[in-house]
């Protein structure tokens, strides 16, 4: 089993590639501002290093968010793309699920204006589901969760700065996600929607 991992969401441009759950190559680099450019380029790279053609990969696992809106669409629009032209099946992790992989974590990303994107991940499984909140009100939040390390924007939450290996974290999160069945209609993840709808 060949899979490509790709996230393009947040902070990090992530590329990896596994065979049969072995990490072949892997590549995190900051630069949000740029991974529609370099997406393509450095997954073009890595596949040549490692003798792989991309109509060969068996797997594409991506992050759809939440995330940065432009960020979010770059990995979503290969995978499409990728589909569309060969046998590939997608999986779809939810970016705050990547940063926690399969431990025990609440994971935080800017979401701008004072507020961010929040998940609370155990063993490879979403505690609450995914949302959006205010900075302030984040203490409140990791009182109910006194034992989970705080992984992604810590700074942002007055936490410690941790490393993470976002494509190991990416491939052990999709191992509890199923394949998209239809991946025309796979859609970002807009929690910044879901709030807009709740306060109309």
């Amino acid at each position: 089993m060949k899979t490509v991992v790709m996230d393009t969401s947040n902070t990090y441009l992530v590329i990896g590639l596994y065979q049969d759950g072995k990490a072949l190559q892997k590549y995190q680099e900051a630069g949000n501002r740029r991974q529609s450019e370099d997406a393509l380029v450095r997954l073009e790279e890595i596949l040549k290093k490692q003798q792989w053609e991309l109509l060969d990969v068996d797997e594409l696992v991506i992050t759809i968010g939440p995330g940065s809106y432009t960020g979010q669409r770059v990995a979503l629009t290969i995978a499409k793309t990728l589909a569309a032209i060969s046998k590939v099946k997608i999986k779809a992790v939810s970016s705050l699920h990547s940063y926690a992989g399969n431990h025990k974590a609440i994971s935080v990303i800017d979401a701008r204006s004072k507020k961010i994107f929040v998940g609370v991940y155990n063993d490879n499984h979403a505690v609450i589901d995914d949302q959006i909140m205010l900075i302030e009100d984040f203490p409140a939040l990791k009182k109910q969760y006194p034992d989970y390390e705080v992984v992604g924007d810590c700074q942002l939450v007055e936490c410690p700065e941790h490393e993470v290996d976002l494509c190991q974290n990416i491939y052990q999160a999709s191992l509890s996600v199923d394949y998209c069945q239809d991946v025309d209609n796979l859609v970002p993840q807009y929690l910044k929607d879901v709030e807009a709808k709740k306060i109309c």
